[in-house]
């Protein structure tokens, strides 16, 4: 029954697209079309693989990166023997690192990365399943996004200016239709999102395109780092973690087609002498679109976008973050240090950048500088007295990240995926946001 409904949506499928085809004359329209017909009816075709619940594929970092919460749900879980825990990467370099290091890795569109993809029964990810793999062969997996952040931009269904919330709002019901298929091919068969708060949960399932009993609230593992020390803690450099740092960590602004080159947007001559005086040393971290260059010849400036240092070690050994609205200052609030947002484009950037799920000045607990000049004043001002903001940064924290998820969760999620997702084990047990049963 279950084969014969598969092959009459793929059926039904083809024949939708063809009639479309044939009525519309604009060939590069065409070819689009003709495109998402091939990608849906493989990722249909896909749910025909019988799948094992002993094989687990990770990904991140829109295939690019070995970092984030699945990171580190992969070295946990790859020391069960009960499970093939293999990493797929978009990246060369990841994949060959990792098999270095003794872990099973492959290209996302290699013959094994394909036959791993199509046979898994779960899929962790932090991204999206069209960024983190090769999404026309996850059809009948099981996705479990960690997502990468908890911030304040609206993604997917929630965005307007996404192709999800185009085709979902769309007046014509034939493009809405025809649309639901290519969006679905962004999710796997089944769903869940990992939240950090009731108010985060509360928006996810529009946001993800989730049932509401799928959003949990279990944390971000890559949190955990801050609570324990390890091997990685060495690899961020002595200059770091020995001086008093100042780390600028900013988000990119429509994917830095609105971004200012750096330099136009720091007075660098005088931020060093700043740091100068004030014993810190000013760590910059851009985001990839980040345009613009910084001098060599700053002795407290040094920037390390460049480098492969883990921006949440970044966070951990910074005594003050300076940002605007990327979601790491979240994740920071865990340590309770100052933050001052420097949002010198606030007005250009929530007109044209990114919709925002809250109010900006509600949930930015710190000093919010729009000049360079009134930056170096709050920087004095939370370096002289990091406790101005302490009442606020507890209340924020509180929004993003409910009590029991202040803490490390590596456990119990990893727990969770063992016992719920494949195991299936009928014994209940509460986790806010879902009617999970361990």
């Amino acid at each position: 029954m279950h084969f014969n409904q598969q092959l009459l949506n793929i059926i039904q499928i083809i024949l939708l697209v063809m009639i479309l085809l044939s009525v519309n004359k604009n060939f590069s329209k065409c070819k689009l079309l003709l495109k998402r017909f091939i990608v849906v009816c493989i990722y249909y075709a896909s749910k025909l693989f019988p799948r094992s619940e002993k094989i687990i594929v990770f990904g991140a970092e829109n295939g690019m990166g070995f970092r984030g919460n699945p990171k580190y749900l992969f070295l946990e879980m790859t020391k069960n023997p009960e499970y093939r825990c293999i990493w797929i990467s978009k990246s060369g370099k990841v994949v060959k690192e990792l098999t270095d290091r003794g872990y099973t890795a492959y290209k996302h569109n290699s013959l094994k990365g394909i036959y791993y993809q199509l046979r898994t029964k779960l899929v962790i990810h932090s991204h999206s399943i069209n960024d983190d793999f090769y999404k026309v062969f996850l059809g009948g997996a099981i996705s479990y996004l960690t997502w990468h952040g908890v911030g304040l931009k609206k993604v997917w269904g929630a965005h307007s200016k996404t192709f999800s919330y185009k085709i979902l709002h769309h007046p014509s019901f034939i493009r809405r239709f025809f649309g639901k298929f290519v969006i679905k091919t962004n999710s796997a068969k089944i769903n869940y999102v990992v939240s950090t708060s009731p108010r985060v949960s509360s928006y996810y399932p529009e946001t993800f395109l989730v049932d509401k009993e799928n959003v949990i609230e279990l944390g971000q593992v890559r949190n955990d780092i801050f609570f324990q020390t390890s091997e990685e803690d060495d690899k961020i450099p002595d200059y770091i973690k020995k001086n008093k740092v100042i780390l600028y960590m900013p988000t990119h602004r429509n994917f830095g087609k609105l971004d200012k080159p750096i330099n136009l947007v720091f007075d660098f001559e005088k931020l060093d002498k700043f740091c100068e005086k004030m014993g810190y040393i000013f760590i910059v971290k851009r985001h990839m679109y980040s345009s613009g260059s910084i001098s060599k010849k700053y002795k407290h400036i040094i920037d390390v976008s460049d480098k492969s240092y883990d921006p949440q070690f970044l966070l951990k050994y910074a005594d003050l973050l300076v940002t605007d609205y990327s979601s790491c200052y979240t994740d920071y609030l865990l340590l309770d240090r100052p933050v001052v947002f420097y949002c010198y484009d606030l007005e250009m950037y929530l007109q044209k950048s990114n919709e925002m799920y809250f109010d900006y000045f509600d949930v930015t607990p710190g000093p919010k500088p729009s000049t360079f000049q009134d930056f170096l004043q709050s920087l004095q001002d939370m370096i002289e007295d990091p406790a101005i903001y302490r009442e606020e940064r507890e209340r924020v924290l509180n929004v993003f990240y409910s009590k029991e998820n202040q803490e490390m969760v590596l456990e119990k999620q990893v727990n969770y995926i063992h016992n719920y997702i494949l195991k299936g084990s009928k014994t209940k047990v509460h986790v806010k946001g879902t009617d999970a049963s361990f």
